[in-house]
């Protein structure tokens, strides 16, 4: 049911416009001045850039100015480069747009409100077709065929980013803790969720530490977007494919072709049932329902011992381990599907509020080909934050993960594939993610688009009945008994049904035109 990927650049190529609307959206004046060195003058640009937690300008100056002297050099552009952490991004960024502030260049995420099918639904995005043809031409060799990447109506509005997309489950854990209790060994090893919640108990009895802290937020705590968690079993766990959806209500199942409710199955309640059963034996972190924070933040601030998560590369437990400020072990839950949610989690566009689209391009052409670039955006400043080592990037002397200024991770730049990995990950751990991409099984929907234009209202509604349940059901924090039946009811009654048969009718056609 499933075909392979030719290579990496060609994964990241067939990516389709996200769920939730597919609109068209107007190009925006370019400014009064040619951007670049065009003109011969400095151009400025505004880029929002999303970061794993706030950031003051003491860590991010010399990452600008770094920055900086490579594109002032080679475009004639100068960066105004602006950092948000996750939450404070999902705010930040729509107020900007709305307000028509200037805003250059930025990041869609998988963050609802800052998808790229959000902004699409918004007619926020800037159509660079014509742009890139003129001035982002390395991006789009780096990248492949853009034809089929977040193209919709002719136009193309964003690139995805280059980055291992055969993602996999993993539950993240605290190395110290497994060693001081002597877990370390059936950690490395766990093949159920029994066998992980034993560790968990234990935890419980002898830290102060939260045994599992929210992945995300969403309150995610067994149930994590997108993966089927209700077996007890780990190798009867999957991942599926969302459709695109980043409201996360949809998937499908691939040996049938139908699409069917995150909420409604059986698997979906079991997880559901086994958050709240860990929640009322004090195995989960109190606040995971409504937290600010999750993952790598709840475990480097000393709040959670573990949390479950996606890998993000070769070496996604080093670059985890760096942002926990912790080594920790990684046991895999299961294998994920790369569909078109997994290919548009993180992208770059142009929005609408551009006022130097040409400068904007030209910036984005560097990101997916400058190495410099991606280096000091992931791991800060050269000699300061980091130092290459044998082909890695590590620590120079003296620097560690708790006192280092500057480190994100390399999945947040454009191009992760010509960036250093960091140390841990081997010199060629480039050429084994671009293997494992190659190897990897894709879903048959890559490419599918749902236009949301008969059932935006019903989407709306679910999507608000979403918001009121779903959160506190995933962290274990409301009453499963009680309100996963009233969940399930009242998605019903906003109009659930509707919006899978409107998605199963639109699937049908794709399907049938593209055997």
């Amino acid at each position: 049911m499933k075909k392979k990927i030719v290579s990496v650049l060609l994964a990241a190529a067939m990516v389709a416009t996200m769920a939730f609307g597919c609109g068209n959206s107007e190009t925006a004046s370019s400014g009064s001045a040619a951007a670049g060195d065009d003109s011969g003058e400095m151009t400025d640009i505004v880029v929002a850039q999303m970061c794993f937690s706030p950031l003051d300008a003491s860590a991010t100056d010399a990452v600008e100015e770094a920055i900086n002297k490579i594109t002032e050099e080679k475009i004639n552009v100068h960066v105004d480069i602006q950092w948000f952490d996750a939450t404070t991004y999902a705010t930040q960024i729509p107020m900007m747009i709305q307000a028509d502030e200037k805003l250059d260049v930025m990041m869609t995420t998988p963050v609802p409100g800052v998808a790229y099918s959000s902004f699409m639904a918004q007619g926020q995005l800037m159509d660079i077709a014509d742009l890139l043809d003129e001035y982002g031409q390395d991006a789009v060799d780096a990248v492949g065929k853009l034809d089929k990447a977040f193209a919709t109506k002719g136009g193309i509005y964003g690139l995805p980013t280059n980055r291992v997309l055969s993602n996999g489950e993993y539950v993240l854990m605290r190395k110290d803790v497994l060693d001081e209790l002597g877990l370390t060994e059936k950690a490395e090893n766990l093949t159920t969720w029994s066998e992980l919640e034993e560790i968990y108990k234990a935890v419980a009895e002898n830290t102060d530490y939260a045994p599992v802290g929210n992945g995300d937020a969403e309150g995610s705590i067994v149930n994590v977007y997108p993966f089927n968690n209700g077996s007890d079993k780990f190798a009867d766990n999957f991942g599926y494919d969302g459709l695109g959806d980043t409201n996360y209500m949809v998937s499908v199942d691939e040996e049938t072709d139908t699409v069917e409710s995150v909420f409604a199955s059986e698997d979906a309640a079991a997880a559901y049932e086994r958050s709240n059963t860990w929640y009322n034996e004090d195995l989960v972190y109190k606040d995971a329902a409504s937290s600010q924070e999750y993952g790598d933040s709840l475990i480097k601030n000393g709040v959670a011992f573990s949390y479950i998560g996606m890998n993000d590369g070769e070496d996604f437990l080093t670059t985890k381990s760096a942002a926990c400020g912790t080594e920790l072990v990684a046991a895999k839950i299961c294998d994920g599907v790369i569909g078109t949610t997994t290919a548009t989690k993180f992208a770059y566009a142009v929005p609408i509020t551009a006022t130097e689209p040409e400068a904007a391009v030209k910036y984005l052409n560097l990101l997916y080909t400058d190495s410099d670039i991606n280096n000091t955006l992931a791991w800060g400043v050269e000699g300061r934050d980091w130092e290459e080592v044998d082909g890695v990037a590590t620590y120079p002397d003296g620097v560690t993960a708790d006192t280092v200024t500057y480190h994100t991770a390399d999945f947040l730049t454009a191009n992760a594939l010509i960036t250093l990995p960091w140390d841990g990950a081997g010199s060629d751990a480039r050429e084994k993610e671009a293997a494992s991409n190659e190897a990897a099984e894709i879903s048959k929907y890559m490419g599918f688009c749902f236009d949301a234009a008969n059932v935006e209202a019903e989407m709306t509604a679910c999507f608000n009945v979403k918001k009121q349940y779903d959160n506190g059901l995933k962290a274990g924090s409301s009453d499963y008994a009680t309100l996963y039946p009233e969940f399930i009811d009242k998605l019903e009654a906003a109009g659930m049904d509707k919006v899978i048969a409107e998605y199963q009718t639109q699937l049908d056609t794709w399907l049938a035109e593209n055997k």
